[in-house]
């Protein structure tokens, strides 16, 4: 519940998030807010990385909650910012995938993802990096960083362009040589995927770690090996069932540290962010972690 002085939010909206509904969130957002006693401010979004820019600021100047309005990109950038400070972010998700959201329990409805902005408890989440590249829910290499590369310099976002691009790309993907050190056991492999899941799913209720906990400090590692393309339609149903650990060709770890040695691809991904690969590389714990507010 939020502390009855605790009233003082700020709105950071992604105005072309969900269909371009986040340039309307605010006429029904603030109206409500405001009759539940909070004084909201809200600025919206102009270019990449400015959500991390409005966050750092607002949170040297007095707000209580800071609140992501958009996708899981912009949830992404309000969260670097925020790791850290104690200000509790709050979610209204209006992406395609919204991972940290359904992972913490919000709702994609609006009217209920405020009501858990009200009544919904902050919660302290662990904080992961990936070398110095902190996320909150997953990071990997293999296929799903290749999908995030292409979403990235796709014209068009969205669940059925994710889907499309992850069709097409199954048909040509090759696997991915990799060195592990998992807290210093030695893992040799060809993959498909390596996923370092701190939460358990990567979004739209697709469950890569159905055992991972944000608050543990541990992290899973899933490693999907190579496998035969008939086993795609398994694969694609176990996500959605949290069935990816029963397979035969994946292995489930949990540690406290990994060290990638060796990876034979050019880009890995955190929370769905393409990024350039560089090995060796540590996926370790970030001293601070972040506060969110969640709905269980």
């Amino acid at each position: 519940m939020i502390k009855p002085q605790s009233r003082k939010i700020l709105l950071i909206i992604n105005r072309n998030a969900g269909q371009k509904e986040g340039a309307h969130v605010i006429e029904v957002v603030v109206p409500f807010l405001e009759a539940n006693g909070f004084q909201v401010e809200y600025s919206y979004t102009n270019h990449s990385g400015h959500a991390t820019e409005i966050a750092l600021e607002a949170s040297k100047i007095g707000f209580d909650t800071i609140v992501a309005v958009g996708g899981d990109g912009t949830v992404n950038e309000v969260a670097q910012a925020l790791i850290g400070t104690k200000i509790p972010m709050g979610i209204i998700p209006l992406g395609s995938g919204n991972g940290l959201a359904g992972e913490l329990g919000i709702s994609t409805s609006i009217n209920q993802s405020l009501q858990t902005l009200i009544n919904g408890k902050d919660l302290e989440l662990d904080v992961w990096k990936f070398n110095q590249q902190r996320f909150l829910c997953t990071s990997g290499i293999g296929f799903d960083a290749a999908i995030a590369n292409k979403m990235d310099k796709a014209s068009s976002r969205g669940f059925w362009k994710y889907a499309k691009l992850v069709l097409q790309e199954c048909a040509s993907f090759q696997t991915t040589d990799v060195e592990l050190k998992i807290d210093g056991q030695s893992i040799k492999e060809a993959v498909f995927m390596v996923t370092f899941a701190n939460a358990s799913q990567f979004g739209n209720r697709a469950f890569i770690a159905p055992g991972a906990c944000m608050t543990d400090g541990l992290i899973d590692i899933v490693v999907v090996k190579k496998f035969s393309k008939i086993w795609l339609p398994l694969f694609a149903g176990a996500l959605f069932l949290k069935l990816i650990p029963k397979l035969p060709f994946v292995d489930c770890y949990r540690a406290n540290q990994i060290k990638l040695e060796l990876a034979d691809t050019k880009v890995y991904h955190f929370d769905g962010e393409p990024r350039e690969l560089e090995t060796p590389a540590l996926i370790s714990m970030e001293s601070e972690k972040i506060v969110v507010r969640c709905g269980r």
